[in-house]
């Protein structure tokens, strides 16, 4: 039962990013895909990715390296990313 109610967590966690990405970045929240690229396909410039961090920091209370966003390259990648630090902060 613990499973299926991480993975309900997981997807109201990435909703609510997904609805931040969407907003910054003018893309409709259902053309959000996990594998599309934030820069190549998103037009992400590093501008909006600092808009994009700072909205990521407020919301789940936690400080995230600007370095790390660098080495992103899809929206999955940035789940993931965002996924590995809150539970971190919990842990």
């Amino acid at each position: 039962m613990g499973d299926l109610q991480e993975n309900r967590n997981v997807e109201l966690f990435k909703n609510d990013i997904k609805q931040i990405v969407s907003r910054i970045s003018r893309i409709d929240v259902e053309e959000l895909d996990d594998r599309l690229l934030i820069r190549e396909e998103l037009g992400i410039d590093s501008l909006m990715a600092m808009e994009i961090i700072a909205t990521c920091e407020k919301l789940l209370k936690l400080k995230i390296d600007e370095t790390l966003f660098a080495d992103i390259q899809t929206v999955g990648d940035f789940f993931d990313l965002l996924i590995m630090l809150s539970r971190r902060k919990v842990a």
